[in-house]
């Protein structure tokens, strides 16, 4: 149960980073519509950069949470071996 809730709390906590970072990714594309309005396709399209956006953080967060474990996990097994 101990593994189960340490997982759930990784997750919760991939989604919560991965909000900002998509925010980010969108303004850093700096899209402008080209009329003073948007559109509804240019919407559309800003919608799905901005989950492209959450995508890549998340599996970011995931992928930065196994290079911490590769390192704990290297650090501890040197400590032992001394």
């Amino acid at each position: 149960m101990k593994i189960f809730a340490r997982e759930f709390l990784w997750f919760i906590s991939a989604v919560l980073l991965s909000l900002p970072i998509a925010y980010l990714f969108v303004q850093y594309m700096s899209l402008t519509p080209e009329k003073s309005v948007p559109t509804v396709e240019e919407q559309a399209f800003e919608i799905e950069i901005f989950f492209t956006g959450a995508l890549i953080g998340f599996i970011f967060t995931y992928v930065m949470r196994l290079v911490m474990w590769a390192i704990s996990k290297t650090l501890l097994n040197d400590e032992n071996d001394s």
